[in-house]
């Protein structure tokens, strides 16, 4: 499972997660991405046979969930936001709306060929799409989650967060943890840091399915930037030479 945070800042929508791969009873891997962006590219006809390609600025997807059914999600919608084809001039591409509805498609087609195989809720997983749908306007964050309807099919529609009704979107597992962080500091004058609440989940023993590093990306003007993360690497690990 993971952890994922959205909040809204001055430079954008941000977006932390954890990078753990697994669940309660079993680690994967401590090193697994959670956080990706996505690169929106407008193909026009034109003299030539090949295209004449405009790069778009990125977005950003997060999710929280069953690790091969979000990574082939988000593969598969990647693959159609690259070959878009733009008919009229000027084209400013997709809004984030429209990619977070893709997104959504992607999902539920994933969950559905998958219980195919193997009929489980063990697929689902739920996802955030980020950024601006053009430089000039505000950032947005969509959510959308993964589910089963009466018919035993995959159903999924995406959202967009009201960052001025929340202060914290959270999705996947450690949902409780962070609401126990912000409840102790309500009242105390106390100012959470984001990415110190997912921290400290992190390092929470009662929470064993977040754990491993930090990701974190900003949804600027300029697109989705994934930005590094410090962590503090123990002397004991460290190569000496």
């Amino acid at each position: 499972m993971t952890l994922v945070l959205a909040w809204n800042m001055v430079e954008g929508v941000a977006v932390a997660a954890d990078t753990m791969f697994g669940s309660n009873f079993q680690t994967v891997a401590m090193a697994g991405p959670k956080i990706f962006s996505v690169p929106i590219v407008l193909n026009r006809w034109g003299d030539r046979i090949a295209t004449e390609k405009t790069y778009l600025p990125n977005m950003g997807f997060a999710f929280a969930g069953n690790s091969f059914a979000g990574q082939t999600a988000h593969g598969l919608a990647t693959t159609c936001l690259q070959n878009l084809v733009s008919l009229v001039e000027n084209d400013t591409g997709p809004t984030v709306e429209e990619v977070a509805n893709l997104y959504a498609r992607c999902a539920a087609l994933v969950v559905n060929e998958r219980r195919q195989w193997l009929r489980t809720d063990a697929h689902l997983f739920e996802g955030l799409v980020f950024g601006r749908s053009t430089p000039e306007a505000s950032a947005q964050a969509f959510t959308f989650e993964v589910r089963i309807d009466d018919n035993a099919l995959a159903m999924c529609t995406a959202e967009e967060v009201d960052f001025t009704r929340i202060a914290v979107m959270v999705l996947g597992s450690g949902t409780e943890a962070v609401r126990e962080i912000v409840e102790s500091a309500r009242g105390t004058g106390t100012i959470l840091n984001a990415l110190d609440v997912l921290r400290q989940v992190m390092d929470d023993p009662e929470v064993p399915s977040v754990g491993g590093y930090q990701q974190y990306a900003v949804a600027a003007v300029g697109g989705v930037e994934i930005r590094p993360s410090l962590s503090v690497v123990p002397l004991a690990s460290a190569l000496v030479v």
